[in-house]
């Protein structure tokens, strides 16, 4: 997985594992690339696990609300954890927007074209987990929409990898998020 990253991560670079559980893939990144990673995830119990250090740290929250600013970090990588986001499309708006132009997004998830996987969703479903296996062009097309450009690979197993960059933004795009233009709006009321 290092390998996949290396372009976009160099020593001291920064990598967000969202949905990054014990951190267990955090700590080999941290090594393999002298990276910081950090590890978002939505469970205290599990981040409670995590191995922290110089380079490994740990945030509680969601893919859908990434507590970060803008462009802050080189990669983000999502790793058996995609088909849980209760909203994908948001989710991928937020890489785009954590993740700095040129930086890369890695997705590794279960394919659903597979019997065996859609049984998998199905009963992830049951149990109140979302379950939505997303096949590789709705993937790739969701990422692209957010502005997200890369291929999807088939992994060992029912898997597939999703790695992407992300794209520059239009400077017009830059300049509307860091104006308020807005005016406060009043009524007049005659007297």
């Amino acid at each position: 997985m290092a390998t996949w990253l290396r372009s976009a991560v160099g020593p001291g670079g920064a990598i967000l594992d969202v949905g990054g559980a014990s951190g267990q893939l955090a700590a080999l990144l941290a090594v393999a690339l002298g990276a910081h990673v950090t590890v978002l995830d939505p469970e205290a119990k599990l981040l409670a696990h995590v191995p922290e250090g110089e380079r490994v740290h740990i945030v509680m929250g969601v893919a859908e609300s990434i507590p970060s600013g803008d462009g802050l970090f080189d990669a983000v990588v999502a790793t058996d954890a995609f088909h849980h986001f209760r909203n994908q499309t948001v989710a991928v708006a937020e890489f785009a927007r954590v993740v700095r132009a040129g930086g890369a997004v890695l997705v590794l998830d279960p394919d659903p074209r597979p019997f065996a996987m859609r049984l998998v969703a199905l009963g992830e479903r049951i149990v109140g987990e979302p379950g939505a296996l997303l096949a590789p062009e709705a993937m790739r097309a969701l990422m692209a929409s957010a502005g997200i450009d890369g291929e999807c690979t088939p992994e060992a197993g029912a898997g597939y990898r999703f790695l992407g960059t992300v794209r520059e933004r239009p400077i017009s795009a830059q300049l509307d998020e860091s104006l308020d233009l807005s005016l406060p709006c009043t009524r007049r009321t005659e007297t």
